[in-house]
C-alpha cells in the first residue's frame, strides 16, 4: 500500500468562547495518501478536525427518546455549535458520539440516533468537535488544475493543490475527480453512493442537482468515501490531512438487518496502519460475529479492503478477511493466521455484518495503539 507520514507537531491550547473547562491539548498528525489518476481510491478521515474543546456533565442527562439534554460545565455562545458533535471520553459511553441538535448557554442537545446514556453520570468528560465537510477537507479554491514535473524530465508531475482535481462542465464527461459519498440508510449489501460530489465553478456541486452549492455536506466521524479520478487526470494527485490526533478510545456502531447482510463504511480515525488484531474487532464484545467454518456457507460477519495501489475505477474489494477458530482468515487462504495483516492509515474498508433477528447494532470499541 502507499506511505503514509504521521507526525506529532507541537501541543497548542484551542482558543475559543468556552469557560471553565479544559481545553484540548492533543497532539496534531499529518497523513496523505497518493490517488491514482483514472481510478478510485477508498479512503477515511485519520485525524479530528482542529479547534475541538473538552467539557464535563455539570449533572445527569435530561430527556427521553433520542433527543437528550447534556448539562455542562461550559458557557456556551449562541450559534457556536452548529455543524458539531459531542464525544465521550471516558465513563460508561467512552469513544461514543453524538450529533449536537441545540444548545444553550449551559447545556448541549443530542441526538442518539437509537442509542441510550446508560451510565453516564455528572463529571463525564466530553470533547465537543466540528464535523468535517467537503468544503474544510477539500476547499474548491486549492483544488488541483495543473501540474508541474519536478525536477524537470523526472517524470514526477507535483500538482498544485489537493487531491480534488476541478472539473470543466457539469457533465459527466467534463468531470474530472467525483467524491463519492456511501450511503449509510440503505439496507443490504454492494450499495450504490448517497451522491456524487465534484467541485466546478469555485463550489462543490452534486451530479444531477444543478448549481446549488453542497460544500457543506459532512463527512462523518468513521465513515469512508471515494476519490474517484476519471480518465480526464492526467497525474496522480495526494489526499493529505492535518488534525487532532484521536486519542483513547473510539466507538463505531455496526447495524445489522434481520434477513440480509449489511455492509457498514468505515474510515477509521487513526494516523497510523493498524494490523488486523489491532483493530480490536474479534475482541469487542458483540462487534464482530465469527464464522463457523471457512467455506462460504460459515461465513459471518467479513471484512472487505480494497487496494488503492490497484489503478482501477468501480473496484471490487481486493481481499475479504474473516474470524474463524480464533483468528483472522483470508477468503481463499486456508488456514494461515492473517492476524498480522496491515491496514494503511487513512484506509477505508467495509465491515459486512452477517443477519441477526431483530436487527440490533453493535458497538466495536476501537482502542488506541499510540
Amino acid at each position: 500500500m502507499k506511505p503514509f507520514i504521521f507526525a506529532l507537531l507541537p501541543v497548542f491550547c484551542a482558543a475559543g468562547s468556552l469557560h471553565a473547562q479544559s481545553v484540548v491539548t492533543e497532539p496534531i498528525g499529518f497523513n496523505k495518501v497518493t490517488c491514482l489518476s483514472n481510478s478510485d481510491t477508498v479512503v477515511g478521515v485519520p485525524l479530528r478536525k482542529e479547534g475541538s474543546q473538552s467539557t464535563a456533565l455539570s449533572g445527569n442527562p435530561i430527556g427521553t427518546g433520542d433527543s437528550i439534554t447534556l448539562p455542562v460545565t461550559a458557557t456556551l455562545t449562541a450559534g457556536q455549535f452548529s455543524n458539531h458533535y459531542a464525544k465521550f471520553v471516558g465513563g460508561a459511553k467512552d469513544g461514543s458520539w453524538y450529533d449536537i441538535t441545540a444548545h444553550t448557554t449551559d447545556s448541549i442537545t443530542v441526538d442518539l440516533n437509537g442509542d441510550s446514556l446508560t451510565g453516564v453520570t455528572s463529571g463525564d468528560a466530553i470533547l465537543i468537535a466540528e464535523y468535517w465537510t467537503l468544503n474544510t477537507l477539500f476547499p474548491p479554491a486549492e483544488a488541483t488544475e495543473t501540474w508541474t514535473e519536478t525536477p524537470a524530465a523526472s517524470g514526477n508531475w507535483v500538482p498544485d493543490g489537493h487531491a480534488v482535481v476541478a472539473s470543466t462542465n457539469t457533465l459527466p464527461t467534463g468531470r474530472h475527480t467525483e467524491i463519492r459519498m456511501p450511503n449509510l440508510t440503505e439496507p443490504g449489501t454492494n450499495i450504490p453512493p448517497e451522491g456524487r460530489y465534484f467541485v466546478h465553478g469555485t463550489i462543490w456541486k452534486r451530479s444531477g442537482s444543478g448549481s446549488t452549492d453542497y460544500g457543506s455536506t459532512i463527512i462523518f466521524p468513521n465513515t469512508l468515501f471515494t476519490i474517484s479520478h476519471t480518465s480526464l487526470v492526467s497525474h496522480q494527485t495526494t489526499y493529505r490531512t492535518i488534525g487532532e490526533v484521536e486519542l483513547g478510545t473510539t466507538s463505531i456502531p455496526l447495524t445489522t438487518q434481520d434477513d440480509v447482510a449489511q455492509d457498514n463504511f468505515i474510515g477509521i480515525p487513526r494516523p497510523l496502519p493498524l494490523t488486523l488484531d489491532e483493530l480490536n474487532l474479534r475482541q469487542s464484545p458483540g462487534a464482530f460475529m465469527a464464522s463457523t467454518n471457512t467455506l462460504p456457507t460459515g461465513r459471518r460477519d467479513q471484512l472487505l479492503i480494497y487496494d488503492n495501489e490497484l489503478q482501477r475505477r468501480n473496484k471490487a474489494p481486493s481481499a475479504i478477511y474473516y474470524v474463524h477458530n480464533g483468528i483472522w482468515k483470508l477468503s481463499g487462504g486456508g488456514n494461515t493466521d492473517r492476524s498480522n495483516e496491515i491496514i494503511p492509515a487513512s484506509a477505508g474498508f467495509i465491515i459486512r455484518k452477517f443477519q441477526v433477528p431483530g436487527h440490533p447494532t453493535a458497538f466495536w470499541n476501537n482502542t488506541s495503539t499510540y
